[in-house]
């Protein structure tokens, strides 16, 4: 499948739909996983998709309308040959048009502002928040390093003591502008998920330093750092202490 086919196929996706499971669907998602372009362009649509749902969300019909509805059903009318729109069509197309203009400008996402250590982050936790499925669920360190040195990525990594006393539940070969990522998933605790990405620190420019760098956004805390020519982003849900109990 070709970065345009799976575009084409991608286009109907909807996140947690049963449309997932169609192979042809899971065939573009496995393109997205490993084309970090085509990963971003994925990301980007979704949230536009979304932006847009969450706007329509917040239109109301005019007041009266189902009353209006309910004695037209009461009204015995001649047929007609043709279709007269009710008088408040119009107002609810002009409004369907000024959503989609402020959703377009206000939420269509502009990676290019960002540097490339922040586009890094978002796509790992985009990927997490996405729940691709891991390539190999194993409760084994040992056993993850192994498959994750035979894809190339970083198995030499560094576990935070407080993330090593939570439940490993597998991992997975993630991409980066063709450079190889690892991403190592522990259970909280709570069936909730925390990832640890770790890339080449040549992989990214502007690359956190030795000091954690915090960052929160839409209930996903973030935790980022170098150590040993590695970058890590540790990411899960937010909560109190998160740091402290992680680190």
């Amino acid at each position: 499948m070709t970065r345009k086919e799976a575009k084409e196929v991608l286009l109907r996706y909807r996140p947690g739909a049963i449309d997932a499971i169609d192979p042809e669907m899971r065939e573009a998602l496995e393109a997205a996983r490993r084309d970090s372009d085509l990963g971003e362009w994925l990301q980007q649509h979704e949230a536009f998709q979304e932006a847009l749902r969450a706007k329509f969300r917040q239109l109301e019909p005019p007041p009266g309308l189902r009353e209006r509805l309910l004695a037209r059903q009461r009204v015995v009318r001649p047929p007609v040959s043709f279709w007269r729109p009710v008088s408040w069509k119009p107002v609810l197309a002009a409004a369907a048009a000024l959503v989609i203009l402020g959703a377009t400008a206000v939420f269509w996402p502009r990676p290019e502002g960002l540097d490339e250590f922040t586009q890094f982050r978002q796509r790992m936790v985009g990927t997490a928040l996405r729940q691709y499925a891991m390539d190999l669920k194993t409760p084994d360190m040992a056993q993850l390093r192994g498959f994750l040195a035979q894809g190339g990525a970083p198995s030499d990594y560094e576990v935070p003591a407080g993330l090593a006393r939570r439940q490993l539940t597998g991992g997975g070969l993630l991409k980066w502008r063709n450079q190889p990522v690892s991403m190592v998933c522990f259970d909280r605790g709570d069936s909730q998920m925390l990832f640890l990405f770790v890339a080449p620190r040549e992989a990214v420019r502007e690359a956190p330093g030795s000091v954690p760098q915090v960052t929160r956004r839409e209930e996903v805390v973030t935790v980022s750092w170098s150590a040993n020519d590695r970058i890590y982003v540790l990411a899960g849900p937010d909560e109190p202490d998160f740091v402290s109990k992680y680190l």
